[in-house]
């Protein structure tokens, strides 16, 4: 039986894909890991966000053959569908693909390797948290992104599409749910008759929990906002995408919104959901970023009060409107700096506003004498007992710990 290795990079979209992929290989007869192990063939599965992701995928490769330098190679994703050329020089790469039709990864290797392909629905995956795909694609053309023109246009898979897998997790003992998409949000609106709150209405009456993975401003209103709160089984982490909070520079980022309705968002979310975490992703230094327009976003971060910010320097994607933009940011790295400290204070008045509280979490992994677990309000929890991945327990924090808190079991 031959070994495969899958390594994922970037998003959750990606994370489902690679999942199919090992779904089918392992219903084809091979033995399927996840990540960075020694095997006979190797699936990258590559990210082109930003510069540094498609380096970073490119170097995975040379990694990998480092453990077996006789080792097929096998590409796809967001990088390998903006430059297939540059991973077709890589020694040993056998078959690259982009975006579209991933699940031709395994069907190549069953051909190389002489073996019948057999799809499966089943979930096949690492996680205890599964992800489900609901879309693909994205049609907002933010000045800075790339991604729009290597996925294409959105496209939302059928609500009975969704129903039938999320189905295949529930017989499977799956506990939590991650809902996924490139742009999420847009869920529906190639569908007669379907609208994004039909997501969540497909976990009535089921003992799942569940979470979306992004959402944008357009999408958060009152009327989903107020049925997800009397979801006993929806997870109140919400990861509200921002990418800066100056009006001038949102307006040149070709982001619809201003940074006033984005705050009236996050005030909206707090109204039912007081406890939330709110998270977000921040570009500093995008090219029309002045010192002033940084301290307007900086301001807006301080106002919304996050759980959790992820910083990104600007990356310059050519092909993107945003790459003809004369640079006019300076100081990158300090102000980067500068908003991580704030994130790290306001981190650390979330952790401590929650000690004390009794949550339920999912068992996901053991790191040195703990195990661990998040929250639904996605808190790490670092905690002791005689449990394995997957049980389903309630425990209190006590204590800040590392990235998350140290818990015990209630």
């Amino acid at each position: 039986m031959k070994k495969v290795s899958i390594v994922n990079m970037g998003c959750k979209v990606n994370q489902y894909e690679s999942d199919k992929i090992a779904s089918t290989l392992f219903s084809s007869g091979f033995c399927v890991e996840f990540g960075i192990v020694a095997a006979d063939i190797f699936v990258v599965n590559t990210c082109a966000v930003t510069n540094e992701g498609e380096r970073k995928s490119r170097n995975m490769i040379t990694k990998l053959l480092k453990l077996n330098p006789d080792a097929a190679v096998y590409v796809c994703g967001c990088a390998s569908q903006n430059n297939s050329e540059n991973f077709y020089k890589i020694p040993n790469v056998k078959f690259v693909i982009g975006t579209q039709n991933k699940d031709q990864i395994a069907a190549q290797i069953c051909l190389d390797n002489n073996m019948a392909c057999s799809y499966s629905s089943l979930p096949f995956s690492n996680r205890t948290r599964a992800v489900l795909k609901c879309q693909t694609g994205c049609n907002n053309f933010c000045s800075y992104c790339i991604i729009p023109y290597l996925r294409g246009r959105e496209q939302s898979r059928p609500l009975d599409e969704l129903i039938d897998e999320l189905n295949c997790l529930q017989a499977a003992n799956t506990k939590e749910v991650v809902l996924a998409g490139i742009n999420l949000s847009s869920y529906g609106k190639d569908l007669p008759g379907v609208e994004f709150i039909d997501l969540a209405k497909m976990f009535e009456n089921r003992p799942i929990r569940y979470r979306f993975s992004s959402l944008e401003v357009n999408v958060v209103t009152e009327e989903l906002i107020a049925y997800l709160s009397t979801q006993p089984n929806f997870c109140d982490h919400f990861h509200l995408s921002m990418q800066s909070g100056c009006d001038h520079t949102l307006k040149k980022m070709n982001r619809h919104y201003t940074s006033k309705e984005y705050l009236q968002k996050v005030k909206l979310i707090r109204k039912y959901f007081p406890n939330a975490s709110i998270t977000t992703d921040v570009i500093v230094g995008f090219p029309t970023e002045t010192e002033e327009h940084f301290d307007e976003s900086y301001q807006t971060c301080k106002k919304a009060n996050f759980a959790q910010i992820h910083i990104f320097a600007y990356s310059k994607r050519e092909g993107t409107v945003a790459a003809k933009f004369k640079n006019e940011a300076t100081n990158v790295k300090e102000r980067a700096q500068k908003l991580a400290e704030l994130n790290e204070i306001n981190h650390a008045k979330y952790i401590k506003k929650n000690i004390g509280k009794t949550f339920p979490i999912i068992v996901e992994n053991q790191k040195g004498e703990y195990l661990t677990g998040h929250t639904p309000n996605y808190i790490m929890c670092y905690f002791k007992g005689d449990f394995k991945s997957n049980d389903l327990v309630n425990v209190k924090l006590t204590k800040p710990y590392l990235d998350g808190v140290i818990a015990e079991v209630v």
